[in-house]
C-alpha cells in the first residue's frame, strides 16, 4: 500500500537534532513525497517545549509532541499513554501512515501502542549500540543502570518482528546479527548525514581564514573528540598547538593558547569553519560504541573537502579513510608530524568533497530513505 502521511519519532532534542532530524525532514519534505509529514517530538516539560519553538522551523512541517520520561521499565506505560493520546489527535488513517522511529526504544514503545496490525508500517532506525553506551556512560546506581540497561535489551530483541530496520554503519549490522539474531536480510545500512551547506567552497574558505587572521602558510587543524575526559581532549589540543600547528577549537569550553582559535559558533556557521581548515583529526575511545558508530562530524568533514587523521576507532572511518585515501590511521597523537600534514594538504579537496557528498550528503541518505520507505510499501 502506497503511504500518504509520514509520521516521524523523535523522543527528544539532542545535540545532533538539527543536524540529523530537522535537516532530514526538511529535505524529505521538499521532495513531496507524502501529503503529510509530522514529526511526534517527546519533551519532558514545557521549558523544553518553549524552547524548541524558538527554533526557525519549516512552516510546512507539523509538530506534534508528546510527554516522555526517562528510560526504565515502570515508565513505560506512561510513555505509551502519552504516545497513544498524541496520535489519537490527528484522526487519520494508520493504514496509510509510515511510521519512521528514531531509536529502538521508541519503535518498541510505539509497537505496543499500535498493536501487530500496523506493525508493518513501522521502520525503526537503530543510531548505536544504546546497550553498550548505557553500561559505558551511564553513570548512577547499580539498580538504575540494570533497569535501563533491561529496558533497552528487551527494545533491541524486539527489532525481529519487524519487517525492516535502518542502522548507521555496517558494523552495527553486524553486532545486532552477531549478539542479538537480527535478520540481516532486513537490515538496511543508512550513515549520518551531512547537510547540503557541506561542501568544499573556496570562497568561503579565504572569507573566513582572513577573519581569523591566517595567511597562506598558516595550517589550521579542526579538532573533534568524542567519549573522552575534558582534560583529554584538552591535553590533544595543546600537544598540537605546542607542536606550532594552529588549532580550530569549535567546543563550548575555551583552551588558552597563542596557536588554539576558540571559536563557539552556530550549527548554520559550521561549514564555513570547516572549510577554512585544512586537516580535520577525530579521536574516539576504543569501545563497542564508538566501533559500530557513524559519526556526524566525520560526514560533515568529508563533505567539506577535510582529509582526516583518525586512530581505529570507528570502523566506518577506518574503512572510509582506507578505500578513498583522504587521510590516514594513526596510533599516537604526538607521532603525527610536520610532512604527514603537508602531504594530506597536497590532496584534491573538491574530490575529497565530491566523494563526501555522494556517501554522506542529505540528498544521497534522503535516496536511500525513500528506497526503504518504497520497500516499506511493497510489504
Amino acid at each position: 500500500m502506497k503511504h500518504n502521511c509520514l509520521i516521524y519519532f523523535c523522543d527528544g532534542i539532542g545535540s545532533v537534532f538539527d543536524s540529523q532530524v530537522l535537516a532530514l525532514l526538511n529535505e524529505i519534505k521538499s521532495r513531496e513525497a507524502f501529503k503529510k509529514t509530522y514529526l511526534f517530538l517527546g519533551i519532558r516539560n514545557d521549558d523544553q517545549k518553549k524552547d524548541f519553538l524558538k527554533r526557525k522551523l519549516n512552516p510546512d512541517l507539523e509538530i506534534v509532541f508528546y510527554k516522555t520520561y526517562p528510560n526504565y521499565p515502570f515508565f513505560n506505560f506512561l510513555i505509551g499513554k502519552s504516545i497513544k493520546a498524541a496520535l489519537r489527535g490527528l484522526n487519520i488513517n494508520f493504514n496509510e501512515c509510515l511510521f519512521h522511529i528514531r531509536g529502538e526504544t521508541t519503535a518498541w514503545q510505539l509497537s505496543c501502542v499500535l498493536g501487530k496490525q500496523y506493525i508493518k508500517n513501522i521502520l525503526p532506525d537503530v543510531r548505536g549500540a544504546s546497550v553498550e553506551e548505557i553500561d559505558e556512560f551511564y553513570d548512577s546506581n547499580r539498580v538504575l543502570k540494570y533497569l535501563k540497561i533491561f529496558n533497552n535489551k528487551n527494545a533491541v530483541k524486539n527489532l525481529n518482528k519487524f519487517n525492516l530496520i535502518s542502522v548507521v554503519s555496517d558494523s552495527l549490522k553486524k553486532y545486532l546479527i552477531t549478539n542479538y539474531g537480527i535478520d540481516g536480510t532486513k537490515i538496511y545500512v543508512t550513515p549520518c548525514l551531512a547537510d547540503k551547506e557541506f561542501k568544499f567552497d573556496e570562497g568561503q574558505r579565504n572569507y573566513i581564514r582572513k577573519k581569523l587572521n591566517l595567511n597562506n602558510e598558516d595550517i589550521l587543524i579542526v579538532f573533534s573528540s568524542g567519549g573522552v575526559a575534558n582534560w583529554q581532549n584538552n591535553d590533544a589540543v595543546l600537544k598540537l598547538a605546542e607542536n606550532g600547528f594552529k588549532v580550530l577549537n569549535l567546543s563550548k569550553k575555551e583552551i588558552k593558547h597563542k596557536n588554539v582559535i576558540n571559536k563557539f559558533i552556530t550549527y548554520s556557521e559550521m561549514p564555513k569553519y570547516l572549510n577554512a581548515a585544512d586537516v580535520a583529526i577525530i579521536l574516539r575511545d576504543k569501545s563497542v560504541v564508538n566501533k559500530v558508530a557513524s559519526p556526524v562530524k566525520f560526514s560533515e568533514y568529508i563533505c567539506c573537502g577535510l582529509p582526516v587523521i583518525a586512530n581505529n576507532s570507528v570502523d566506518m572511518i577506518s574503512e572510509y579513510i582506507n578505500t578513498y585515501q583522504c587521510g590516514f590511521i594513526m596510533v599516537e597523537l604526538e607521532k603525527i608530524n610536520l610532512q604527514e600534514i603537508n602531504d594530506l594538504i597536497q590532496l584534491n579537496r573538491k574530490k575529497i568533497s565530491a566523494e563526501g557528498v555522494g556517501r554522506f550528503g542529505i540528498e544521497t541518505v534522503v535516496d536511500k530513505y525513500l528506497e526503504i520507505y518504497s520497500s516499506v510499501n511493497s510489504l
